[in-house]
């Protein structure tokens, strides 16, 4: 591209979560000048791992936590490719059932997770390895995209950071939930009104939960037959899992919390207080004191989550129309996130998959 000013590129790829990253590695492995602009200060998007703030030791996953790999042998070569390694989630013990409003609970066997699997390290690993194989220069982070403008045959993206205030790409990647980009993004001309209804209409999974990790100085439940899992109605949280590393180090439990996200918010150290009398209630005294606790609330981060996903109930992905799988703009714009994969859509393995068909995508309109 003679002439180029630097910020310039053959692709842009607007989100730095698995998707994204995925996207841009393989059109940076096939030739193409890529640049990757973050909102966040971090990359992963949903993938997000809680970390010692002291060691940076990793304590456990924020947002997504399973593959399945009998079952997503995409994700599995994904995985091996990049050198990471799967440990099966701990299930050995008992349920317990939380579920009367008054008395104990109880415990039961149950179903386990179907050969569920997590990642040594945390899901974060992932976006690192992805992110290490492409140039530092062309990832950036705090860039939130203000607007894409097509003028004159060419795309001007414009964000608003400083030092990276506009971009003329040749095509754009756009790798933020639909209903982000559909609301935060000023789109110049109009999107075609069935593209934007579309977009509003897909659900971006986990936009509206929130987690709760609490770390102890070792997995107590184990020695007592409980395999960590918690079913609840009368919650907070609705669920819970063992956490642990392998050897039960670090000894974590984490749970799915089932108080809608205004009560969430207005009543923050309550809820904390009602998590840790569950906990207790349900694993024993020795659940009172962690070492460390900490919630996400994915409701509260506007990078992942719109107001409507917060103004309907949660949805499982589903299979969303052709139509969004389909460039627009005359081949320039490319719509890529996990919840238009046709594998999986919504999970880790949704994000592999839907970046590399969209990285191929790329390329062929490029020729």
């Amino acid at each position: 591209m003679s002439g180029a000013r630097p910020d310039d590129c053959e692709v842009l790829v607007i989100g730095g979560g698995l998707t994204g990253l995925t996207c841009a590695l393989l059109l940076h492995e096939a030739g193409h000048s890529v640049i990757v602009v973050e909102a966040a200060d971090r990359l992963g998007g949903r993938v997000h791992s809680l970390r010692d703030q002291v060691s940076n030791a990793y304590l456990g996953d924020l947002g997504p936590t399973w593959i399945w790999p009998q079952a997503q042998p995409f994700a599995t070569r994904w995985l091996q490719e990049l050198g990471l390694k799967m440990t099966p989630q701990f299930e050995t013990g008992d349920t317990i059932l939380d579920i009367a409003t008054h008395g104990a609970p109880s415990r039961h066997q149950s179903p386990g997770m179907d050969g569920g699997h997590r990642v040594r390290g945390g899901t974060t690993a992932i976006a690192e390895r992805l992110a290490a194989r492409l140039p530092s220069s062309a990832i950036r982070t705090g860039a939130r995209v203000n607007s894409i403008a097509c003028e004159a045959g060419s795309i001007k993206v414009s964000t608003d950071n400083r030092a990276l205030p506009a971009i003329r790409p040749r095509r754009v990647v756009v790798a933020t939930p639909l209903r982000v980009a559909a609301h935060s993004i000023d789109w110049s001309p109009a999107l075609d009104s069935r593209i934007a209804h579309f977009m509003e209409a897909t659900p971006t999974w986990m936009a509206a939960q929130a987690k709760a990790i609490a770390i102890y100085a070792e997995p107590f439940w184990r020695a007592k037959g409980l395999s960590g899992r918690i079913a609840s109605r009368s919650g907070p949280l609705i669920e819970s899992h063992d956490h642990s590393g392998e050897l039960g180090n670090p000894a974590g439990l984490f749970g799915f919390i089932g108080w809608p996200r205004q009560a969430r918010k207005v009543n923050a150290e309550a809820l904390r207080s009602a998590i840790i009398t569950q906990l207790v209630r349900c694993f024993g005294e020795e659940a009172s004191t962690p070492d460390y606790f900490h919630i996400e609330d994915w409701a509260e981060n506007p990078f992942v989550c719109a107001p409507i996903d917060v103004a309907e109930p949660p949805q499982h992905p589903q299979l969303t129309p052709s139509l969004l799988r389909k460039p627009f703009w005359d081949d320039r714009i490319f719509l890529a996130v996990a919840e238009l994969a046709t594998v999986s859509p919504g999970l880790i393995e949704g994000a592999f998959h839907i970046g590399s068909q969209v990285a191929r995508g790329v390329s062929a309109s490029s020729r």
